[in-house]
């Protein structure tokens, strides 16, 4: 049981922005302070052990998985993010110019069916007709951001 509400746990602030941890951990001491009100009023100590326990191994768990969670979306979409990159490079190798647009790119190129529109809702998107170079956008929790320049064809981080 313990492990199911850790698994939940950590799927709803995994799978959140970065701000999700903060609130992991807030949760963590609202938690602390309620156990501590909790500790006061109880009489028998057994139970007062018991469920502290259960409580903390509940959230340590939930905290574990909300970093593995965290770290497969972070994989996923850098993988997502590596295919708009490449359509868009096999796009100008096909039509000698970069699609004005990412629905323009999807209308002409063949992409899988996991990245429909709103998966394009996620990346930024834009051309520099003077030097003829493209950069693509993505957030990465919410905080930090990837960017990705075809004139080196490298992805950086930023905030």
């Amino acid at each position: 049981m313990i492990l199911f509400f850790a698994i939940l746990i950590g799927l709803y602030f995994g799978l959140g922005t970065i701000f999700g941890f903060f609130k992991l951990l807030i949760f963590f001491g609202i938690c602390t302070l309620i156990l501590i009100v909790l500790v006061f009023i109880w009489k028998k100590p057994s139970k007062k052990r018991n469920y502290l326990i259960s409580v903390y191994s509940t959230i340590f768990f939930g905290l574990i998985f909300c970093l593995l969670f965290a770290r497969i979306k972070k994989g996923y979409n850098q993988h997502n993010a590596d295919l708009v990159a490449e359509k868009i490079i096999e796009y100008k190798t096909e039509f000698e110019k970069y699609p004005n647009t990412l629905a323009e790119l999807k209308n002409n190129a063949e992409l899988p069916k996991y990245l429909d529109e709103y998966k394009f809702k996620d990346f930024e998107y834009s051309i520099n007709k003077t030097t003829n170079e493209f950069t693509l956008t993505y957030s990465l929790d919410g905080w930090h951001i990837n960017e990705f320049y075809s004139k080196t064809n490298e992805w950086k981080s930023r905030d």
